[in-house]
């Protein structure tokens, strides 16, 4: 048997063997691990690759907007009118000032009519008062003559009788013409139920009637007192105190022929004044071109009645085309006057257009929700922006919608990448490139100016360097073996147009 010493030494054997092989084990094992994952490691990751190229980067704000042209505007009705012509149609070119439509107003051209008859009254009664006038400064002057001079009696007598001979044969006068002009009346009346003459031209005569009546009364009048003086010649001598009377009477009634003479000259006046009211309102009938330019629309026909504010024709200037749009209060904040725009119809491969901002309204304005709901929303805030195009297309249709890009910042002709392929998991972005070797690797990158398609790099990469956008399944470690992908989507980077 053995020992004690023997077995304790036989143990201490037994258990080194132990832990020998199962060293040898975990050995063999990890080597096995090893070989595994280095295998695996080596194999290359397929990788789409980017070239590094120069382009443009750009800040954008995307919206659309509707086309105007310079001058768009709508002329609207001024009142209760009848249209009687329209003189162009759409499409037509019109000059400043030319005629488009002539309306009718049946009420102001009788207001008118009714004037001119008020007028010539006028007229007449002025020419009149001008006739006294002469008539007070000649008993004037006879008076004058009388008190200054001893005038024979008998001649006084001889020359009154003249004077009554003279005066009766106006009346004669102005009877003839009352007798003609009821004749011309009766003739204008039959005329008149037969509808062949117009009802202004029959009031017209009446007037002339009524003035001839009047003028055979005063003629008559005059007459009168012509005979009352002769009488008074023949019955009695001429006194100086008579003389100073009649010299007295003449000067009151000279002043009087005169103040009735300002006064008609006033009211003839006033007269003319609502005339020339009534002639432009008549005016304002005519429609004219208040710009030079087109035709966009035309509303109305020949004949068609309107109400005030009703739309007649809407007019555009083609030198100008104009796009408006509203942009929110937070992309108005961004927007300048004077910055560049491109102007696309909506559509694929549109052809972009230069234009640039012309005007930014100052305050925001609340758009009503136009979508039905059941909840109440509060409107949304607006602000109203004018975009110009620099040169007109002739093809962008007024009122057709079109997308415009504001363009906020620009750099040109910079090195340029996606910005899928900037990683920023670390203290400072970097990208993964492709060395010599064929394997990834880690490149800081400083960054500039970051647009949605691209990203400005301003250090860190060279023209031609081939950046990978990485795989998202598959991590890259630097040193990760990488081939491009089979049939790789195009390496150019995408630029907006200038």
């Amino acid at each position: 048997m053995m020992n004690l010493q023997e077995k304790k030494t036989f143990k201490a054997g037994v258990r080194w063997l132990a832990l020998s092989g199962a060293l040898a084990v975990l050995s063999t094992g990890g080597w096995l691990i090893y070989a595994q994952t280095f295998n695996r490691a080596a194999q290359p990751v397929a990788v789409r690759l980017l070239t590094v190229k120069r382009g443009n980067v750009e800040l954008v704000i995307n919206e659309s907007g509707t086309v105007e042209l310079g001058g768009q505007q709508e002329l609207k009705s001024p009142g209760e009118v009848t249209v009687d012509r329209v003189l162009v149609k759409v499409g037509d070119r019109i000059r400043f000032g030319q005629k488009l439509l002539i309306l009718r107003n049946q009420q102001r051209q009788t207001n008118l009519d009714n004037q001119e008859l008020e007028i010539r009254k006028q007229e007449l009664k002025l020419s009149r008062s001008r006739q006294k006038i002469d008539e007070a400064q000649e008993k004037l002057a006879v008076a004058q003559k009388e008190l200054k001079e001893p005038v024979n009696q008998q001649f006084l007598i001889r020359k009154q009788e003249l004077i009554l001979e003279r005066s009766r044969q106006k009346v004669e006068e102005a009877k003839e013409k009352v007798a003609a002009a009821q004749q011309k009346l009766q003739q204008l009346e039959i005329l008149d139920r037969k509808g062949f003459i117009p009802g202004n031209e029959l009031q017209e005569q009446k007037e002339q009637v009524r003035n001839a009546e009047f003028a055979v009364r005063d003629a008559q009048t005059t007459a009168n007192a012509d005979t009352l003086e002769l009488q008074r010649l023949q019955a009695e001598q001429q006194r100086p105190s008579q003389l100073q009377d009649k010299v007295i009477e003449a000067q009151s009634q000279l002043q009087e022929a005169r103040a009735a003479v300002n006064t008609d000259r006033s009211e003839l006046k006033r007269l003319q004044v609502e005339r020339e009211s009534i002639q432009q309102q008549l005016q304002n009938n005519i429609v004219t071109a208040p710009i030079a330019g087109k035709v966009l629309d035309v509303k109305v026909k020949d004949g068609d009645g309107l109400k005030p504010g009703d739309v007649l024709l809407t007019l555009g200037n083609p030198a100008q085309e104009l796009v408006t749009l509203q942009l929110s209060t937070l992309d108005a904040t961004k927007v300048r006057v004077n910055q560049k725009a491109r102007i696309r119809v909506i559509g694929p491969d549109a052809k972009p257009y230069r234009g640039q901002v012309k005007s930014l309204y100052p305050g925001a304005i609340a758009q009503e929700d136009n979508q039905g709901s059941s909840r109440r929303q509060s409107p949304q805030a607006k602000v109203p922006v004018i975009v110009q195009l620099d040169e007109p297309t002739g093809s962008l249709i007024p009122g057709s919608q079109v997308s415009v890009e504001i363009i906020q910042e620009q750099r040109q002709n910079v090195l340029t990448v996606e910005p899928s392929a900037i990683e920023r998991s670390e203290s400072k972005p970097f990208v993964w490139i492709r060395d010599d070797y064929s394997k990834a690797q880690k490149r800081p990158v400083t960054l500039g100016l970051e647009g949605t398609t691209n990203v400005e790099v301003r250090a860190g990469l060279r023209l031609g360097d081939q950046v990978i956008l990485p795989p998202p399944e598959t991590p890259l470690q630097p040193g990760t073996p990488v081939v491009p992908q089979s049939n790789p989507p195009s390496d150019n980077i995408s630029s907006p147009n200038s």
